[in-house]
């Protein structure tokens, strides 16, 4: 099975209306509506990659990723520990902390990503889902990457928080 990055935007009363109710965030992101979800972006598999490529740290060391960039795949407090969205519970940030994580994400370009690229390095230290040798895999984590920044980014003009999790 693959594990699948998801960010959700939400404004401020959907998350607390979520909070309240944690099956609300399961029918909403996984109703049978074909014309997809608003403000979901799929990283695909290379949510593991874009924290290791910003931070520095695997998943496995998340502890030590220093905020607010340590909140780039994973928000800092849980939606529901009885919820499991896949791979265990979403987890969220708030507005302010999205406005937080897009100035420093400001400060990171795809170009000095791309510059300071080791897919070895990545490979060496089992982050998910160990493809990144080679130019593809540094083109597939940039795509994403640049993605992210303009979900973000959107997020944080609009006053969003973010939900994320794996499925």
């Amino acid at each position: 099975m693959s594990m699948i990055g998801n960010l959700l935007q939400v404004t401020e009363k959907e998350l607390k209306d979520i909070l309240n109710n944690p099956t609300l965030l399961e029918e909403k992101v996984y109703a049978d509506d074909e014309s997809g979800i608003e403000g979901l972006l799929y990283l695909d598999k290379a949510w593991e990659g874009i924290f290791y490529a910003i931070t520095g740290f695997t998943l496995a060391q998340i502890e030590e990723a220093a905020p607010p960039l340590a909140w780039v795949v994973f928000g800092d407090k849980t939606v529901s520990e009885d919820q499991d969205m896949g791979y265990g519970p979403a987890q969220y940030i708030t507005p302010d902390q999205v406005k937080k994580l897009n100035k420093e994400l400001d400060k990171i370009t795809a170009d000095h990503l791309s510059q300071h690229y080791d897919g070895q390095q990545m490979t060496d230290h089992g982050v998910y889902p160990e493809i990144w040798e080679g130019e593809d895999g540094k083109e597939y984590l940039l795509e994403y990457f640049v993605a992210m920044k303009e979900f973000y980014k959107k997020a944080g003009d609009e006053n969003l928080g973010v939900i994320s999790f794996i499925s």
